[in-house]
C-alpha cells in the first residue's frame, strides 16, 4: 500500500496517462521478446509468425502515442509538462520503431544464417525494453526516484554492451564476408537492432529530465 503522504508524478486524477505509458512500455516489451524469440525460433513458420505479430504489435504502439497525444492537448491537469509527454510517448513509439524496423529487415532480406551476433542483440534489446518498463511502471512514486535513476543506469550499461557486440560483429564481418550483397543485408540487420538499444536508452534521458523537474 502507497504512503498516504507519497508524492507521485502521475496524481490519482491521471491514471489515465499513467496507464497509456504503462500500456506502451509493456508493448515495447511484448514486441522485443517476440523478436528474441525469432530469432532463436526452430522453424522460419515460427519466425515468420513472430515477425508478423510485431507487426501488428507496432499500430498498436501508434494507437497510443496518438491518444497520449490527443488526451494531453484536451486535459486542464496533466501529471507533468505537455511537452515532456509527448515525448515520452514518442521516444517509447521510437523504441518500438526499432524493433519493427529491425524484424523487418531479418524477415525480408533472408538473412542466411541467424548468427550468434543477432541473437545476442535481440537478447539485449528484449533486456533494456524490460528494464524501461520496470523504470515507468515505477513513475507513479516520486519516492522511488532513485530506483528508476538506477535503473535507467542500468540501461545505459546495456546499450553499451549493445555497442560492443555490434563493433566486434561489424569488424568481423568485414574481415570474413566476401559477398557485397550478403554483407549489405547483415550491416543493415546489426544497424537496425543496435538502433533498438540506443531509443531505449534515449527514453531514460527524457525519464531523468522529467524526474529533475519534478523532484
Amino acid at each position: 500500500m502507497k504512503s498516504s503522504n507519497s508524492k507521485s508524478i502521475f496524481p490519482s486524477s491521471n491514471q489515465l496517462f499513467y496507464d497509456l505509458f504503462n500500456d506502451a512500455t509493456a508493448n515495447v516489451t511484448e514486441m522485443a521478446r517476440l523478436l528474441d524469440e525469432a530469432v532463436n525460433a526452430p522453424t522460419s513458420y515460427e519466425q515468420k509468425f513472430n515477425f508478423a505479430h510485431i507487426d501488428k504489435l507496432k499500430f498498436k504502439s501508434y494507437e497510443i502515442t496518438h491518444r497520449v497525444f490527443n488526451e494531453s492537448g484536451r486535459m486542464l491537469i496533466s501529471p507533468f509538462g505537455r511537452k515532456d509527454m509527448c515525448d515520452l510517448a514518442s521516444a517509447i513509439d521510437d523504441v518500438a520503431d526499432s524493433i519493427t524496423i529491425a524484424a523487418r529487415r531479418i524477415n525480408l532480406y533472408n538473412v542466411p544464417e541467424i548468427t550468434q551476433p543477432i541473437i545476442n542483440l535481440a537478447a539485449l534489446i528484449f533486456k533494456t525494453s524490460t528494464e524501461l518498463e520496470r523504470a515507468v511502471n515505477m513513475m507513479n512514486e516520486l519516492s522511488r526516484s532513485a530506483e528508476i535513476f538506477e535503473i535507467c543506469a542500468n540501461i545505459k550499461r546495456i546499450e553499451a554492451d549493445a555497442d560492443r557486440v555490434y563493433n566486434t560483429a561489424f569488424a568481423d564481418l568485414l574481415s570474413n564476408q566476401t559477398d557485397a550483397i550478403e554483407l549489405i543485408k547483415y550491416t543493415d540487420v546489426f544497424v537496425a537492432m543496435e538502433t533498438a538499444t540506443d531509443a531505449c536508452e534515449d527514453v531514460t534521458l527524457i525519464i531523468e529530465s522529467i524526474l529533475i523537474k519534478m523532484g
